[in-house]
């Protein structure tokens, strides 16, 4: 009897348990029959949650407001290779959300995009269409296989090919597809000309062995603006801007004449738009190949510095073309994990939100930048694009190099804050005055050249050609303090995939470059959708660690640097004041003066040393917990929560 009741009461105990694992069960199996039910239905609709921090997989406004103007079908030939035979998991797995993607182009259209997708197999309708659109195959890197993964888009008799698309970040896809509907929906192109010496349109370059020359590659940025603007290149010497420019761009001038510059302030009078890069440092100088001109010197490239100063003095800006800027917020890490603070990554807090140029970047890189100072004259307003931290200091060019040995140590012993933010990229807008109000320097130079009577002659038979002495129409100036910032090796990177030449974006200097032409020629919209390219942010957190590690040694750093050269000086006095004709003979006191200061000079550069190893040592240290912190605290935080749900649980149960 009373083994049968202790079954009965273990039963009883075992029951609920029992009846709990059921019903978990049972939930587990009703939650997961609903998420598939939910993601069939919402790929039945082509519905999607994007939970995205930069919701990238969702179309930006700019590209949804270029859909939105469509007047006349577009339509979309898709040309994809559809055998799972042929093309690897990944590359099917990307041809897929090519499709979802233009799907979401053709629901945005409101039924303007007509969407035709087209297996272009051998000797079918589909392989002649895809070769009468300039689409052809590609190898896999996988299979080995030639496939297809292209897009012809066309309105009326205009016509955009993407011949190969790589797997490549949505935003980037986005942007070309938005960029080729809104390019066969415009038609003719606008007209860029850049003003420069630098062979940014590629060419021969000079190099090799036996004076033999070299081909040179188009900068990225040129061989962009080609597939939608008319681009041409002129020499900084032109003494006139072709008269149906749309956009000027002056590239580095740092060989430009007064003759240059009038032909800049004419052009811009006459209510012209330009875009000017100058440099106090081009660190790009070294790379490029010596300029044509013969009395240029050839072993070296062009000039670093270059500078537009009667411009700048005419509309009230400062520029000073032997100056770089330091800026301890923004410094970068260079090779070896050292910082160096002419070399800046500057972050969305240094740019301008409120401007459509700069609004959605997030990541700006300049080497060794300038800075322009003062305000403009009455009548031309300023917007600042791009400023620094307020922790900056102008220093000189020649101390600014960082890949120079002891010029980053010097440049932050002798830091001094400016405590005011300064201007590396600015707008000037309105009625500018002209920069040589007596008209053109070419006429002036021939003249002065005549003497006396014979220019009194030459003025009255050969009348001079008017030049405009104010504007005519209100013009725009777009001023850049860094032209390294559009070197390919400091903004892109280049990857041959399948035999053809692919590009990615490393920050958002291109992105800025070619917001700003769009601004001013193209189609504005599509800087919203541009501008999402760069996912890439400075970590600024690290540069604000560096700053008060350096605060805590910098006072025994100064001390110890002024003992070292109190020490040298002495010496050098000792050495200095020993009389005529005894150079080579010291006192005992002298001697024992000497040895007691290169001892004190030896000491002080030991414990100069070893405070820079502790400040080092401080920084590293730091940096590893952060980055211990990054990869761990989310595991932790998961495991603390775990943990606390367990005992939660436990004293539930031993409350029943």
């Amino acid at each position: 009897m009373s083994e049968s009741n202790d079954t009965a009461v273990t039963n009883g105990k075992n029951k609920p348990r029992e009846n709990r694992i059921f019903y978990t069960l049972i939930g587990v199996a009703v939650v997961f029959s609903i998420v598939i039910l939910v993601n069939y239905i919402a790929g039945m609709v082509n519905l999607r949650l994007d939970l995205t921090e930069n919701k990238i997989y969702t179309l930006a406004d700019g590209t949804k407001r270029i859909l939105s103007r469509i007047d006349t079908p577009v339509t979309i030939r898709y040309y994809v290779t559809d055998d799972s035979g042929v093309m690897s998991p990944a590359e099917r797995t990307y041809a897929r959300r090519v499709d979802d993607f233009l799907k979401e182009f053709q629901k945005a259209a409101k039924g303007q995009i007509t969407i035709k997708r087209l297996n272009p197999e051998p000797d079918t309708d589909a392989e002649d269409s895809a070769r009468l659109d300039g689409v052809g195959p590609g190898m896999s890197r996988e299979t080995g296989s030639q496939v297809y993964m292209g897009l012809a888009i066309e309105c009326v008799d205009q016509r955009e090919v993407l011949p190969f698309l790589p797997a490549r970040p949505e935003t980037l896809l986005e942007y070309d597809l938005a960029r080729a509907i809104s390019r066969v929906m415009i038609g003719e192109k606008a007209k860029v000309v850049v003003m420069t010496s630098l062979k940014v349109a590629g060419g021969m370059a000079r190099g090799g062995m036996m004076g033999q020359q070299r081909p040179e590659e188009p900068w990225f940025f040129y061989s962009d603006m080609l597939k939608d603007y008319d681009v041409q290149t002129i020499p900084i010497s032109s003494k006139e801007v072709p008269t149906d420019t749309d956009v000027l761009i002056v590239l580095h001038p740092y060989d430009i004449t007064d003759e240059g510059q009038f032909a800049i302030d004419q052009y811009l009078l006459k209510g012209g738009k330009v875009m000017i890069l100058v440099d106090p440092k081009l660190f790009a100088s070294r790379f490029l190949s010596p300029p044509p001109n013969p009395q240029m010197p050839q072993p070296g490239g062009p000039a670093p510095s270059s500078n537009v100063d009667k411009l700048f003095a005419a509309w009230g800006i400062e520029f000073k073309a032997n100056e770089v800027l330091l800026d301890m917020k923004y410094q970068t890490q260079i090779r070896g994990g050292e910082y160096a603070p002419t070399i800046l990554s500057f972050s969305e807090a240094a740019l301008n939100d409120k401007d459509a140029v700069t609004s959605h970047l997030n990541d700006i890189f300049c080497i060794m930048p300038g800075a322009f100072l003062g305000e403009p004259k009455e009548g031309i307003n300023k917007d600042v694009l791009l400023h620094s931290s307020k922790l900056n200091q102008l220093v000189s060019s020649f101390s600014a190099d960082p890949t120079q040995q002891g010029n980053v140590d010097n440049m932050r012993e002798n830091y001094k804050e400016s405590g005011e933010e300064r201007a590396l990229i600015m707008r000037l807008s309105g009625a500018f005055p002209s920069a040589f109000p007596e008209g053109d320097p070419a006429v002036k130079k021939d003249a002065d050249k005549k003497g006396g009577d014979d220019k009194k002659v030459e003025k009255e038979e050969t009348p001079e050609i008017p030049s405009l002495k104010k504007s005519e129409k209100d013009g725009v100036v777009l001023l850049f303090s860094d032209a390294d910032m559009i070197y390919d090796q400091f903004c892109v990177q280049k990857q041959n995939i399948l035999g053809q030449t692919f590009v990615q974006m490393t920050n958002g200097n291109i992105s800025l470059f070619q917001n700003a032409v769009e601004q001013m020629a193209g189609d504005p919209e599509l800087i919203n959708v541009r501008s999402r390219s760069s996912a890439r942010r400075p970590f600024t957190k690290l540069n604000e660690i560096l700053r008060k590690a350096e605060s805590k040694y910098m006072g025994k750093v100064r001390e110890l640097e002024d003992e070292r050269r109190a020490a040298e000086a002495r010496l050098n006095d000792i050495q200095a004041n020993k009389p005529e004709g005894q150079e080579a003979i010291l006192t005992v006191e002298q001697q024992d003066e000497i040895e007691n200061f290169q001892k004190k000079a030896v000491a002080a550069n030991k414990e100069l040393r070893q405070v820079r190893k502790d400040l080092r040592s401080e920084f590293d240290s730091l940096q590893a917990l952060i980055k211990i912190g990054n990869t761990f605290a989310v595991a932790l935080l998961v495991i603390l929560i775990g943990i606390l749900l367990a005992l939660v649980r436990r004293a539930r149960t031993a409350a029943r």
